[in-house]
């Protein structure tokens, strides 16, 4: 049985998807929810341990 992740992880949200994105590293990406209206600054390791399998998206890829 898989474990859903703990939102906890995924850090502040950001209820701007342009300040989200003005505060992440080259090297972070920017993902939201299905909803659209929390945006979330990860690394490329933490959104594929669980985020990307409960249908997060990408909408800032790294180096963007």
């Amino acid at each position: 049985m898989k474990v859903p992740f703990d939102i906890s992880m995924l850090g502040m949200g950001y209820f701007s998807l342009d300040a989200a994105a003005v505060d992440k590293s080259p090297s972070e990406m920017v993902i939201t929810d299905n909803k659209e209206e929390t945006y979330y600054i990860v690394s490329r390791e933490v959104y594929e341990d669980g985020p990307e399998q409960e249908g997060y998206k990408i909408v800032v890829n790294e180096g963007e």
